[in-house]
């Protein structure tokens, strides 16, 4: 079978590519992200995957997919489970449709409901979900109801995120032009406030800032990043990470397709300074419910770099947001509050 487009031809080069220089020992998981399923049919993702089993042991490893409800029919999971896809990570957002009007999703509510359904049926036992708080129509009350209505189904994980406005989008630019209410701070915090303690009150692992799970249930590619783990990244505007340098692949098709059949890898890369990687370090493991744990960061850093963390600290009288003790530092739940703030302020200089 060949794949149905040149992107496609294209991706399945580089893969190759990589594979053949790649010194890891074994794989953890693969992640298939964004558009996949409007573009892939299941025997292609299959494709995929029989090239990576030729470098990596997969039986058992976490293999995920990411997609819409709208792209999920019950026919479509079939098929997904049956290539090999053993979690999916579906974007709900939201369980209201004038909410999903708003935000300019493709998908219905029913839709939803409907797919979460249809993956649990399918045989799927890891379902993460996503979930949208912090925008101008979505009252306490809708917020409450959706995360009811999220646990009355199979789901294992579940990822939530204040609403952002990005610069040069339609929202940003309604937003200005007084067409739309903007975001406001104080819904946003009481919003995440009350997700933590409706989790928590249901026996969830808050294991990461945006992330809860049931126990045992935490997305192990997702934590790949926090944890500072290499990575590939295939295809147009893909990155990579190897722990000292980073890759990010161009994000133009027709570029990114004539590069890989000249064989050059589409790639722009970076090597990150001391700097970049103390402060990397910083900014993932801080997100985590684990935090720091300070032996390995002086194995990585060394005692002094330690000594300046904890300075910096007590010097910006930061405690009241963090949980420390002799073994680790971690932020409290007043910190998740303000992490990006607190974490920029103990970046090495």
């Amino acid at each position: 079978m060949k794949l149905k487009t040149p992107v496609l031809s294209a991706m399945e080069a580089e893969l190759t590519q990589r594979l053949e220089v790649c010194e890891w020992t074994n794989l953890q998981s693969i992640y298939f992200g964004g558009g996949t399923p409007s573009l892939l049919h299941a025997n292609e993702i299959q494709r995929f995957l029989d090239l990576i089993a030729k470098k990596f042991r997969i039986d058992g490893i976490e293999i995920t997919l990411e997609a819409n409800p709208d792209n999920l029919s019950r026919e479509t999971l079939s098929s997904l489970k049956s290539a090999g896809i053993n979690r999916l990570s579906i974007g709900i957002q939201s369980f209201f449709d004038e909410d999903l009007v708003w935000m300019n999703r493709s998908h219905q509510a029913r839709q939803a409901e409907q797919c979460l359904e249809d993956a649990a049926a399918a045989g799927f036992k890891e379902l993460n979900a996503d979930l949208i708080f912090g925008f101008p129509l979505l009252s306490d009350e809708k917020w409450m109801a959706n995360m009811e209505k999220m646990l009355s189904y199979p789901v294992t994980h579940l990822s939530t995120y204040s609403m952002t406005v990005e610069s040069g989008t339609a929202l940003h630019y309604a937003i200005h032009h007084k067409k739309e209410k903007p975001m406001h701070e104080g819904q946003a915090e009481k919003q995440y406030r009350m997700i933590m303690d409706f989790l928590e009150n249901k026996g969830w692992d808050h294991y990461e800032i945006s992330n809860f799970c049931q126990p045992g249930h935490p997305s192990i590619h997702n934590s790949a990043y926090w944890k500072g783990n290499e990575y590939l990244g295939i295809g147009p505007s893909a990155h990579g990470y190897s722990g000292k340098e980073r890759y990010w692949n161009m994000a133009n098709n027709a570029a990114y397709i004539k590069a890989m059949e000249a064989g050059i890898l589409p790639e722009e890369t970076e090597v990150l300074s001391d700097k970049n990687i103390h402060n990397e370090y910083l900014l993932t493991r801080l997100r985590t419910k684990q935090g720091i744990m300070f032996d390995e960061f002086e194995t990585e850093f060394g005692q002094p770099l330690k000594d300046q963390l904890i300075e910096s600290i007590r010097s910006e009288n930061l405690f009241p947001y963090f949980f420390m003790d002799d073994y680790s530092l971690r932020l409290n739940k007043e910190g998740y509050l303000l992490a990006d703030y607190l974490i920029a302020e103990l970046f090495w200089d």
